[in-house]
């Protein structure tokens, strides 16, 4: 009896030290406004037409498809952004659309971890139904950068997660993916030896949800 109450108590206490990302509600997708920072808006001229850096199709398990195109403003030379614009079409109609002034970045620099990669974003399967891209924003100073998350689903694309942090290390064990995210940067005395301790938390994906920590 003891050792069952210990148990419980363990399991109530890890579903308490992890949030869900976002909920899923008669298959729709519930985002939470806490896990997505608002992009940084401006206008700018002589930016379109946009240059098609990568176009790619996604498939999911149960068959449905998405097309996902990686445009950067034209003009832009030297500014900072490989990638400005994300737009996901499904059936050719347009669901979602991301303009990043800032832009994000080629991923190549990026732990591998067994994930499945393009030139911009990490692809992973959350489950038959549902799909999960991850793009990299640019690096800006000393500062982390954006990681952007994105869910494709029944026939939709929905930002779930928008945080500034780095992508420390990817772990995956079976159908268990978990990306250990830092959320600061790491000043050194020497080339080994940080000043001040990374904080790390933990995004997990596993039986078709995402979970932080």
């Amino acid at each position: 009896t003891i050792v069952t109450i210990l148990v419980m108590i363990l399991l109530v206490q890890t579903t308490k030290a992890q949030e869900l990302i976002f909920e899923t509600t008669t298959g729709e997708i519930v985002t939470k406004s806490k896990f997505i920072d608002p992009f940084r808006k401006k206008t700018y001229n002589n930016i379109t037409p946009y240059i098609l850096k990568q176009t790619t199709n996604e498939s999911l398990q149960n068959g449905d498809s998405y097309t996902i195109n990686c445009l950067k403003y034209r003009n832009w030379e030297n500014d900072p952004g490989d990638v400005h614009i994300i737009q996901v079409l499904h059936q050719g109609k347009e669901v979602l659309k991301l303009n990043k002034v800032d832009g994000w970045r080629y991923i190549n620099k990026e732990p591998d971890g067994g994930i499945t990669k393009t030139k911009f974003y990490y692809s992973i399967d959350l489950d038959k139904n549902t799909k999960v891209l991850i793009f990299v924003g640019i690096y800006i100073q000393s500062l982390p950068p954006y990681i952007s998350m994105i869910v494709l689903k029944s026939g939709k694309a929905t930002l779930v997660f928008n945080k500034p942090c780095y992508i420390n290390e990817i772990k995956k064990q079976g159908n268990k993916i978990d990306f250990i995210l830092r959320k600061n940067t790491l000043e050194y005395v020497n080339s080994s030896t940080p000043v001040n301790q990374p904080i790390l938390k933990t995004l997990t994906m596993e039986n078709g949800r995402m979970y932080f920590k």
